[in-house]
């Protein structure tokens, strides 16, 4: 049996034992002493010290203050002290808040002598102010670098700050909407969901899990000392000189927390009707519902299929100093110039049916409300239209022809959904082939058949010609696209006014298929036929329309 291995009830098992009693007992002391002053207690045993800032104070300063700078991110500083009173250290935080917004938390005297003999591991360590901040003032290859990561032995010579950095760096590169963290038994997989498709990038060093968990939560203001429940926040890097905002969500899992960070790019945040990419009817008809001075306008679709930017854009155009435009959001993704945002805070018990009768008191001409979930904000929303009011919103069903069964089902009443509606889109986003290495494609013969039946169930009244000859095209991956053979979204649509005979169809509670005929026959072309029009175009391949919208 090895000499190192100790028996239970040895005098070094009691030894420790005794310690983390005592360790416990103590820290139990401190967290009741730091409620009592309304300070916050912190526990920095198992923390990852940054030395970046640890040298803010040097260590007679730390110990003549009898307190330690372990956290500082932007001008976001954080100091552990055993004394809040201590006249020193009284002096330190007049002189730290200057320039930073600085908090002060309490801790243990155990706590901080182990935080004193970090300095003697330290060569030689010169206090300085370094901004912790993602930022990223250099283009670089980030992906090769991120490539170059596989190593895990390589990640571990990296500092946190630099880890980060290639992360965030190739996350723009590649134009990434979502990071996921994910943490597995022997590593924590790095994911990127590039164009609605989640590809594994990096597997990273189970020893950094801790390190990066921390770090990412104190950038995004969470509490970084509870594990156990869900947090929601938001951080800001900077790209080039580009502030990019990020809103973090943390999660337990079985092998840590996962974190996934949705990166809310301004790209699309000018985009107008005409970028959309929809047919010449269905702009006229979308521009039509738009011109008029009431009446509802729903969009629908599932989470990710780009109705906060088909909404944006819609706002976009009728942002005009003679109107004024208020939306409900949850939360505000992006700052529009000219419009008041308003976010829903369910911890205040501002829902969305609050918000909107609180907003039609400002006496607004125009209402974006994020999405309807119950009768009471429907209702409102609908008489809002009846009252001289425009209103967009979103409600979640596959189809336009499912949004107005889902609406009675929710409580509308008929004679009310009747007259408010104007106009209901249905949409998707699907991938945009890459033009570099775009060819034509040669479909097995059921899926052309399946084609060519979707597409001749066009009606007449839609004013399509088709091409005689049908050629599709699909992109094999290039240096251009990251060899995924896709770049960028577009999205496919349906839009059903709200005719007479629909109106028609919502005082007889129709199904939704009644409804469906009824826009078909009216010149409807669904989600499925727009994507093959667009696949026909060359600008999709027919297995991403049938990968989000089948028929």
């Amino acid at each position: 049996m090895p000499t190192h291995h100790f028996l239970p009830g040895t005098e070094e098992d009691l030894k420790r034992t005794l310690f983390d009693v005592n360790r416990k007992m103590q820290e139990e002391e401190v967290k009741t002493k730091a409620s009592s002053l309304g300070l916050p207690y912190v526990d920095l045993f198992n923390f990852p010290i940054d030395f970046n800032v640890f040298g803010l104070l040097t260590e007679e300063e730390a110990r003549a203050a009898e307190a330690v700078v372990f956290y500082k991110e932007q001008n976001d500083l954080r100091i552990a002290t055993l004394n809040p009173l201590n006249a020193l250290l009284k002096n330190k935080l007049k002189e730290f808040s200057e320039k930073n917004k600085v908090g002060l938390y309490l801790l243990s005297s155990q706590n901080f002598a182990r935080i004193l003999s970090l300095y003697d591991k330290v060569p030689k360590f010169k206090a300085r102010v370094q901004d912790e901040a993602i930022k990223i003032d250099k283009q670089k290859d980030f992906l090769a670098e991120l490539k170059g990561l596989k190593n895990l032995s390589f990640q571990q010579q990296k500092s946190m700050s630099e880890l980060m950095e290639i992360i965030f760096g190739t996350a723009v590169e590649l134009r990434v909407s979502d990071i996921h963290f994910e943490p597995e038994e022997h590593f924590v997989k790095l994911r990127f969901r590039i164009d609605g498709v989640l590809h594994d990038m990096l597997h990273i060093n189970l020893n950094l899990q801790k390190s990066l968990t921390v770090r990412l939560k104190i950038l995004a203001k969470l509490k970084f000392n509870i594990s156990k429940v869900s947090q929601d926040g938001r951080m800001t890097f900077l790209y080039l000189g580009k502030p990019i905002d990020v809103r973090v969500s943390v999660l337990p899992s079985a092998y840590g927390e996962e974190i996934v960070m949705r990166l809310l790019g301004v790209d699309n945040i000018g985009l107008k009707v005409s970028e959309l990419g929809l047919g010449e009817k269905a702009e006229a008809l979308l521009r039509k519902a738009l011109n008029r001075p009431n009446g509802m306008i729903i969009t629908t679709g599932p989470t990710g299929s780009g109705k906060t930017t088909t909404l944006y854009a819609c706002l976009n155009e009728l942002n005009d100093p003679g109107v004024k435009i208020i939306t409900l959001e949850d939360p505000v993704e992006y700052k529009l110039e000219g419009i008041v945002q308003t976010p829903i805070d369910h911890n205040h018990d501002f829902d969305f049916a609050k918000g909107l009768r609180a907003v039609l008191r400002q006496d607004p001409d125009i209402i974006m409300v994020g999405e309807i979930r119950d009768q009471e904000t429907a209702e409102t929303s609908m008489q809002a239209a009846l009252t001289g009011h425009l209103v967009l919103s979103t409600l979640h069903t596959n189809d336009s022809s499912g949004a107005i069964p889902r609406l009675i089902n929710m409580g509308v009443k008929p004679f009310v959904a009747a007259p408010a509606l104007s106009l209901i889109m249905a949409q998707r986003l699907v991938r945009r082939l890459c033009p570099a290495c775009k060819k034509t494609a040669q479909l097995s013969p059921q899926v052309l058949e399946k084609c060519v039946y979707v597409l001749k169930q066009i009606p007449e009244s839609a004013g399509i010609n088709l091409p005689k000859v049908y050629q599709f095209f699909h992109s094999t991956g290039c240096a251009e696209c990251g060899n995924l053979g896709y770049k960028g979204r577009l999205g496919i649509y349906e839009l059903m006014e709200n005719t007479e005979a629909i109106q028609k169809l919502i005082f007889e509670q129709g199904s939704m298929s009644q409804f469906k005929k009824t826009a078909v026959k009216q010149g409807m072309v669904t989600l499925a036929q727009d994507g093959l029009l667009k696949a026909l175009a060359g600008l999709t391949d027919v297995e991403e329309v049938f990968r989000v919208a089948m028929e």
